[in-house]
Protein backbone atom coordinates (compact mmCIF):
# COMPACT_ATOMS: atom_id res chain seq x y z
CA UNK A 1 0.00 0.00 0.00
CA UNK A 2 2.92 2.33 0.50
CA UNK A 3 3.69 2.19 -3.22
CA UNK A 4 0.05 2.89 -4.06
CA UNK A 5 -0.05 5.83 -1.66
CA UNK A 6 3.07 7.24 -3.31
CA UNK A 7 1.55 7.03 -6.78
CA UNK A 8 -1.68 8.66 -5.66
CA UNK A 9 0.25 11.36 -3.86
CA UNK A 10 2.34 11.99 -6.96
CA UNK A 11 -0.83 12.21 -8.99
CA UNK A 12 -2.16 14.78 -6.59
CA UNK A 13 1.07 16.73 -6.51
CA UNK A 14 1.52 16.78 -10.24
CA UNK A 15 -1.99 17.44 -11.36
CA UNK A 16 -2.00 21.11 -12.11
CA UNK A 17 0.98 22.00 -10.15
CA UNK A 18 1.43 20.25 -6.89
CA UNK A 19 -1.20 21.24 -4.41
CA UNK A 20 -2.84 23.67 -6.75
CA UNK A 21 -6.54 24.21 -6.24
CA UNK A 22 -8.60 21.24 -5.56
CA UNK A 23 -11.03 21.65 -2.79
CA UNK A 24 -12.81 24.22 -4.81
CA UNK A 25 -15.69 21.99 -3.86
CA UNK A 26 -18.31 24.45 -4.95
CA UNK A 27 -17.28 24.14 -8.59
CA UNK A 28 -19.84 22.36 -10.73
CA UNK A 29 -18.46 19.48 -12.82
CA UNK A 30 -17.76 20.65 -16.33
CA UNK A 31 -17.59 24.32 -15.36
CA UNK A 32 -15.91 26.60 -17.86
CA UNK A 33 -13.72 28.38 -15.33
CA UNK A 34 -14.22 31.70 -17.07
CA UNK A 35 -11.90 31.00 -19.96
CA UNK A 36 -11.54 33.08 -23.08
CA UNK A 37 -11.93 31.79 -26.62
CA UNK A 38 -8.37 30.50 -26.76
CA UNK A 39 -8.89 28.32 -23.71
CA UNK A 40 -6.86 30.28 -21.17
CA UNK A 41 -8.24 32.88 -18.78
CA UNK A 42 -6.12 35.81 -19.98
CA UNK A 43 -4.11 34.43 -22.88
CA UNK A 44 -0.85 35.03 -21.01
CA UNK A 45 -1.61 38.57 -19.83
CA UNK A 46 -2.06 37.32 -16.25
CA UNK A 47 -0.04 34.10 -15.97
CA UNK A 48 -1.10 33.30 -12.43
CA UNK A 49 -4.77 33.64 -13.30
CA UNK A 50 -4.31 31.36 -16.30
CA UNK A 51 -2.85 28.62 -14.09
CA UNK A 52 -5.61 29.09 -11.51
CA UNK A 53 -8.35 28.85 -14.11
CA UNK A 54 -6.78 25.76 -15.67
CA UNK A 55 -6.71 24.21 -12.20
CA UNK A 56 -10.39 24.95 -11.65
CA UNK A 57 -11.31 23.38 -14.97
CA UNK A 58 -9.19 20.35 -14.20
CA UNK A 59 -10.75 19.55 -10.83
CA UNK A 60 -14.21 19.94 -12.35
CA UNK A 61 -13.55 17.04 -14.72
CA UNK A 62 -15.56 13.89 -14.03
CA UNK A 63 -12.72 11.67 -15.27
CA UNK A 64 -9.25 11.69 -16.86
CA UNK A 65 -6.13 9.60 -17.45
CA UNK A 66 -2.50 10.48 -16.88
CA UNK A 67 0.81 8.90 -17.81
CA UNK A 68 3.56 9.58 -15.31
CA UNK A 69 7.29 9.20 -15.81
CA UNK A 70 9.86 10.24 -13.27
CA UNK A 71 13.06 9.51 -11.43
CA UNK A 72 13.38 9.00 -7.69
CA UNK A 73 15.11 6.18 -5.89
CA UNK A 74 13.95 4.06 -8.81
CA UNK A 75 12.35 4.68 -12.17
CA UNK A 76 8.71 5.73 -11.95
CA UNK A 77 6.45 4.94 -14.88
CA UNK A 78 2.74 4.42 -14.49
CA UNK A 79 -0.69 5.23 -15.80
CA UNK A 80 -3.37 6.57 -13.50
CA UNK A 81 -7.05 6.66 -14.43
CA UNK A 82 -9.51 8.61 -12.30
CA UNK A 83 -13.31 8.76 -12.14
CA UNK A 84 -14.89 11.15 -9.67
CA UNK A 85 -15.28 11.09 -6.85
CA UNK A 86 -13.22 8.15 -5.58
CA UNK A 87 -12.32 5.64 -8.31
CA UNK A 88 -8.70 5.03 -9.31
CA UNK A 89 -6.87 2.55 -11.51
CA UNK A 90 -3.07 2.50 -11.36
CA UNK A 91 -0.95 0.48 -13.76
CA UNK A 92 2.76 0.18 -13.04
CA UNK A 93 4.54 0.14 -16.38
CA UNK A 94 8.20 0.07 -15.33
CA UNK A 95 10.47 0.09 -12.32
CA UNK A 96 9.53 -1.52 -9.01
CA UNK A 97 6.19 -3.25 -9.31
CA UNK A 98 6.17 -3.31 -13.12
CA UNK A 99 3.17 -5.27 -14.36
CA UNK A 100 1.19 -4.73 -11.20
CA UNK A 101 -2.23 -3.08 -11.33
CA UNK A 102 -4.48 -1.66 -8.63
CA UNK A 103 -8.08 -0.50 -8.51
CA UNK A 104 -9.47 1.62 -5.71
CA UNK A 105 -13.19 2.24 -5.37
CA UNK A 106 -14.08 4.11 -2.21
CA UNK A 107 -12.45 2.20 0.64
CA UNK A 108 -12.15 -0.99 -1.40
CA UNK A 109 -8.77 -1.88 -2.93
CA UNK A 110 -8.00 -4.62 -5.46
CA UNK A 111 -4.50 -5.72 -6.51
CA UNK A 112 -3.61 -7.67 -9.63
CA UNK A 113 -0.46 -9.73 -9.79
CA UNK A 114 -0.07 -11.94 -12.82
CA UNK A 115 -3.58 -12.79 -14.00
CA UNK A 116 -5.22 -12.86 -10.59
CA UNK A 117 -7.06 -10.09 -8.74
CA UNK A 118 -7.07 -10.05 -4.94
CA UNK A 119 -9.23 -7.89 -2.72
CA UNK A 120 -7.17 -6.16 -0.05
CA UNK A 121 -8.39 -5.76 3.53
CA UNK A 122 -10.08 -2.43 4.09
CA UNK A 123 -8.57 -0.09 6.66
CA UNK A 124 -11.25 1.43 8.90
CA UNK A 125 -9.04 4.37 9.80
CA UNK A 126 -8.20 5.51 6.29
CA UNK A 127 -10.13 6.71 3.29
CA UNK A 128 -9.22 7.02 -0.35
CA UNK A 129 -7.75 10.47 -1.05
CA UNK A 130 -9.64 12.39 -3.71
CA UNK A 131 -7.97 14.62 -6.22
CA UNK A 132 -10.50 17.37 -5.64
CA UNK A 133 -10.03 17.39 -1.88
CA UNK A 134 -6.26 17.43 -2.24
CA UNK A 135 -6.15 20.51 -4.47
CA UNK A 136 -6.98 23.19 -1.94
CA UNK A 137 -7.25 26.91 -2.44
CA UNK A 138 -4.73 27.15 0.37
CA UNK A 139 -2.19 25.73 -2.05
CA UNK A 140 -2.44 28.82 -4.21
CA UNK A 141 -0.96 30.94 -1.45
CA UNK A 142 2.47 29.37 -1.94
CA UNK A 143 2.38 29.62 -5.74
CA UNK A 144 5.09 32.08 -6.79
CA UNK A 145 7.05 33.33 -9.78
CA UNK A 146 4.37 32.39 -12.30
CA UNK A 147 5.53 33.30 -15.81
CA UNK A 148 4.17 32.87 -19.30
CA UNK A 149 6.91 31.10 -21.27
CA UNK A 150 5.37 31.20 -24.75
CA UNK A 151 3.61 28.79 -27.06
CA UNK A 152 4.28 25.12 -27.76
CA UNK A 153 2.33 22.02 -28.73
CA UNK A 154 1.55 18.67 -27.10
CA UNK A 155 0.74 15.81 -29.46
CA UNK A 156 0.22 18.33 -32.22
CA UNK A 157 -2.25 20.44 -30.22
CA UNK A 158 -1.43 24.09 -29.41
CA UNK A 159 -0.57 24.93 -25.82
CA UNK A 160 0.51 27.89 -23.73
CA UNK A 161 3.45 27.19 -21.41
CA UNK A 162 3.81 28.59 -17.90
CA UNK A 163 6.47 28.17 -15.23
CA UNK A 164 6.11 28.62 -11.49
CA UNK A 165 7.45 27.65 -8.09
CA UNK A 166 5.66 26.03 -5.16
CA UNK A 167 6.09 23.59 -2.28
CA UNK A 168 4.55 20.15 -1.82
CA UNK A 169 1.60 19.86 0.56
CA UNK A 170 3.32 16.95 2.32
CA UNK A 171 6.87 17.53 3.48
CA UNK A 172 7.07 21.11 2.21
CA UNK A 173 9.55 20.22 -0.51
CA UNK A 174 10.21 23.15 -2.84
CA UNK A 175 9.93 22.54 -6.55
CA UNK A 176 9.87 24.33 -9.88
CA UNK A 177 7.42 23.38 -12.58
CA UNK A 178 6.23 23.98 -16.11
CA UNK A 179 2.66 23.42 -17.23
CA UNK A 180 1.30 23.17 -20.77
CA UNK A 181 -2.29 24.45 -20.96
CA UNK A 182 -4.33 23.64 -24.05
CA UNK A 183 -5.28 26.73 -25.98
CA UNK A 184 -8.47 25.15 -27.22
CA UNK A 185 -9.61 23.67 -23.92
CA UNK A 186 -7.95 25.63 -21.12
CA UNK A 187 -7.04 22.29 -19.51
CA UNK A 188 -3.62 21.03 -18.45
CA UNK A 189 -2.04 18.83 -21.09
CA UNK A 190 1.39 18.25 -19.58
CA UNK A 191 3.35 19.10 -16.45
CA UNK A 192 7.06 18.83 -15.69
CA UNK A 193 8.15 19.13 -12.06
CA UNK A 194 11.69 19.28 -10.73
CA UNK A 195 12.49 19.00 -7.02
CA UNK A 196 15.48 20.62 -5.36
CA UNK A 197 15.54 18.06 -2.52
CA UNK A 198 13.77 14.93 -1.36
CA UNK A 199 13.55 11.44 -2.87
CA UNK A 200 11.72 12.43 -6.04
CA UNK A 201 13.97 14.24 -8.51
CA UNK A 202 11.67 15.04 -11.40
CA UNK A 203 8.35 13.96 -12.86
CA UNK A 204 6.56 14.42 -16.19
CA UNK A 205 2.80 13.92 -16.39
CA UNK A 206 0.87 13.82 -19.66
CA UNK A 207 -2.90 14.17 -19.34
CA UNK A 208 -5.68 12.71 -21.45
CA UNK A 209 -8.85 14.59 -20.59
CA UNK A 210 -10.79 13.54 -23.70
CA UNK A 211 -10.84 9.72 -23.80
CA UNK A 212 -13.66 8.06 -21.86
CA UNK A 213 -12.70 6.38 -18.58
CA UNK A 214 -14.61 3.67 -16.71
CA UNK A 215 -13.42 1.93 -13.56
CA UNK A 216 -15.26 -1.08 -12.16
CA UNK A 217 -14.42 -3.68 -9.55
CA UNK A 218 -12.71 -6.73 -11.10
CA UNK A 219 -14.88 -9.77 -11.72
CA UNK A 220 -12.55 -12.21 -9.98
Amino acid sequence: MKRLSLVLLLMVLMAVGCKLPGALKDLAPGGSGGTTSNGTATGGLDPREDVVQASKKFIALPAFSAKMEGVGQTEIKSQVDYVAPDRYRIKYLAGTGAGMEMIMIGNQTYMKTGDKWNKMPASPNSSTPTLRDSFTEEGLKSLTDVKYEGDDSVDGKPAAVYSYKNVTPVGNYPFSSKIWIGKQTGLPMKIFVEYSNGVLKHMTVNYDTESPVTIEAPAN
